[in-house]
């Protein structure tokens, strides 16, 4: 993952998982802000941000969701159990491997009632 933060032209980066050239997550970042690594596991990063040229601090988390069907709940209860323990201001990004319209698949209706937590 060096080389494509380099070639992302993010000086910083925190890798968890990597096995060789597959699996695991990655998180680049430009600039100063200092980031701490606060909370992690195959599915998600969770850092804490102190923004240098705004003086804020959040947190920021990486959310990978389980590509199994069969186990993508325990990603949203992952998901929420971590949504509890900050109290300053949160984002989430990543890949949740949900499907949220149904014209997204033929195969089975939509769960967009469910994703609302």
């Amino acid at each position: 993952m060096e080389m494509v933060k380099l070639k992302c032209g993010f000086e910083n980066g925190i890798d968890i998982g990597l096995r060789g050239s597959k699996g695991g997550l990655s998180l680049g970042w430009k600039g100063n802000s200092l980031v701490r690594l606060k909370n992690f596991s195959f599915f998600h990063i969770d850092v804490e941000v102190h923004d240098n040229e705004c003086g804020e601090v959040w947190q920021l988390m990486g959310f990978y969701g389980n590509s199994d069907e069969r186990s993508r709940c325990e990603s949203w209860d992952l998901l929420r159990q971590l949504s509890y323990i900050h109290s300053i201001p949160w984002v989430v990004l990543g890949d949740f491997n949900e499907i949220t319209n149904s014209f997204e698949t033929k195969k089975r209706p939509s769960k967009i009632g469910t994703l609302d937590d």
